[in-house]
């Protein structure tokens, strides 16, 4: 078990790291980047509160949607999910979208993402009462 909490506290604190630099890559304009960062955070809650709850390791996946119905999470949590994980590659693949990922995303844009992030963090903590 001790073992277990070790893993669940790696993943927490490397979400946490990666939620910072999102927060300060934001005051930078890195809109995209930050957008990213933000995708990432989420997903290692996301994967922390899957080994939390069904005590193995988390499936080798950036679709967050997908690791969310493992979870059975609620309706809210999904539409989150699933929006931030178009992040993985729009931010960082210029063949994906008509623009580069630099020109896809605005100040609002990565606002409305550290949003979601910290949205989704709260819930995770709840749920795993941290």
């Amino acid at each position: 078990m001790l073992e277990m909490k070790e893993e669940i506290s790696k993943w927490i604190r490397q979400a946490e790291h990666d939620l910072e630099m999102a927060n300060h890559i934001f005051k930078d304009g890195g809109y995209d980047t930050c957008a990213f960062l933000c995708q990432q955070a989420v997903e290692k809650y996301i994967k922390a509160y899957f080994i939390f709850l069904l005590q193995r390791a988390a499936p080798k996946t950036h679709y967050l949607d997908e690791l969310g119905k493992e979870l059975n999470c609620p309706q809210d949590i999904m539409d989150l999910l699933k929006d931030l994980s178009a992040d993985y590659m729009i931010a960082r693949y210029p063949d994906v979208t008509v623009k580069a990922p630099f020109e896809e995303y605005s100040a609002d844009d990565a606002q409305k993402k550290i949003n979601m992030a910290a949205t989704i963090i709260e819930w995770v903590k709840g749920q795993m009462k941290i």
